[in-house]
């Protein structure tokens, strides 16, 4: 069995010869029922967002709830002086991180790392797929801001989430990373419609039942089960704000995989729709891939093991 991702995700495997037989994409049949194992939202990221709901957070509160966890409190200041947030000033408790990159901010960089610690381990430890998420969701977090058509934590939230049902498909069906390396060899992207056929499910459903049990945002939710429907860019029945982050989506997924010398087929199939919502020319998306390039080349920041 296989456990490689798929191209399009971040997975290896270039060469894609003829699309499998009918026989092929059949799972076991005692996998066809098999439930998938939603897991419960962190219990820190629970009290994280009780308490950002609130008329009035208190940062001294939020900071309390972060500083129980050393690790998560490290990083959340490693990334408040990192370079995706190029503050004026350099700084030294979680309290200053906080008020410096914004309460949404904050939950959005501690909602990518409790995610990351709780689902990458076991059969989710998928290396290449975390480096992708990662890349994607500060890549989008960045564009958003950049092009002042989403939220910037919106952007990064749905980013991380995306594809997060990829981890939680292979922890639940046995089979799935043959349904990984048998997508990663046909000639378009039919992930989707292989999953359903041998799981029943996939992972765009996965990863909006994930973001909903972790109540992460409606917008995020419906982004994540549409986006690998380029029509749904057309679609004035779906809100602009989800069709501009899967604009958004694409125009990452682009920039990702020349970064890999590789080849976005989901631009293909919706780039010239996601170009026209995004306001860009041809010779525009040209130019923002280069400078998204230049930023996957970087290193976002130190990660803290404390």
């Amino acid at each position: 069995m296989h456990s490689l991702p798929v191209t399009r995700r971040g997975m290896t495997g270039k060469d894609m010869p003829d699309a499998p037989s009918s026989s092929q994409q059949q799972a076991p049949s005692s996998e066809l029922a098999r439930p998938v194992n939603i897991p419960p939202r962190p219990a820190l990221l629970l009290a994280l967002q009780r308490e950002i709901a609130k008329a009035d957070p208190h940062i001294g509160k939020i900071g309390g709830l972060l500083k129980r966890d050393a690790a998560i409190a490290g990083n959340v200041i490693a990334i408040a002086n990192s370079a995706l947030f190029n503050l004026n000033r350099h700084v030294k408790t979680v309290e200053d991180a906080i008020s410096m990159i914004g309460l949404d901010h904050c939950n959005a960089v501690v909602t990518g790392l409790m995610t990351r610690r709780t689902l990458a381990r076991g059969r989710m430890m998928m290396p290449r797929f975390w480096d992708v998420s990662e890349k994607r969701s500060w890549t989008m977090m960045h564009l958003a801001a950049r092009t002042k058509l989403a939220r910037p934590e919106m952007a990064h939230h749905f980013g991380l989430f995306s594809d997060i049902g990829i981890p939680l498909m292979m922890a639940s069906f046995p089979s799935y990373g043959e349904t990984l390396f048998i997508a990663n060899r046909m000639p378009v992207d039919g992930l989707v419609q292989l999953e359903n056929t041998r799981h029943r499910i996939n992972h765009a459903v996965v990863g909006a039942m994930l973001a909903e049990h972790w109540h992460i945002g409606d917008d995020i939710i419906l982004a994540i089960k549409k986006h690998h429907s380029p029509q749904v860019l057309k679609d004035s029945q779906v809100p602009a704000s989800v069709r501009n982050l899967i604009a958004i989506h694409l125009l990452v997924d682009k920039a990702i995989q020349e970064y890999r010398r590789d080849i976005s087929n989901e631009w293909a199939a919706g780039g010239a729709i996601a170009r026209e919502m995004l306001g860009l020319s041809d010779a525009d998306v040209d130019d923002l891939c280069e400078e998204l390039n230049q930023r996957l080349l970087r290193p976002y920041y130190n990660e803290s093991s404390a």
